[in-house]
């Protein structure tokens, strides 16, 4: 199709209504992608759909329509959602935010991190490397306490 020529409001509406082949569908969505013009008449062909006729009885629709999924539920049992599902305290993601809180308190107050980095090893007035090189120095020296002597 030219530039020129657009698809019309009923072929926009086949294409809503799947009324159309495949390969039709193809063309008519790159053309809605590269013409800008066209997407006015798309979405005239939309609004049209939407003016569809009341549901006579829509309760028994619904009723009709719950049993149907609830039929089709593995075993008869319903799926629980995410939320719904009783988690014990200690699966919740507060309880580890609190733990690790608690621990980080207590290596603070320990002087673990003291340990692992020294603070000789930070003096300001030391700058025969960046903080980086100095911490790496530090955490490597530390783990080679822990290695086994020969």
């Amino acid at each position: 199709m030219s530039k020129k020529e657009m698809y019309t409001i009923q072929q926009w509406t086949d294409y809503i209504e799947g009324r159309i082949s495949g390969k039709q569908a193809i063309l008519m969505e790159q053309f809605l992608l590269n013409e800008p013009d066209a997407m006015q008449d798309y979405l005239e062909a939309l609004d049209m759909e939407r003016n569809y006729p009341a549901l006579p009885n829509s309760v028994d629709f619904t009723d009709s329509v719950m049993k149907r999924i609830e039929s089709m539920a593995p075993d008869g049992k319903t799926r629980h959602s995410r939320g719904e599902r009783n988690r014990r305290w200690f699966e919740h993601r507060v309880f580890h935010y609190a733990v690790a809180a608690c621990l980080t308190l207590i290596f603070l107050s320990s002087g673990l991190f003291d340990k692992v980095a020294p603070y000789h090893k930070f003096q300001e007035g030391d700058t025969s490397g960046s903080f980086t090189e100095k911490w790496t120095e530090a955490a490597t020296s530390w783990l080679d306490n822990f290695k086994p002597k020969p």
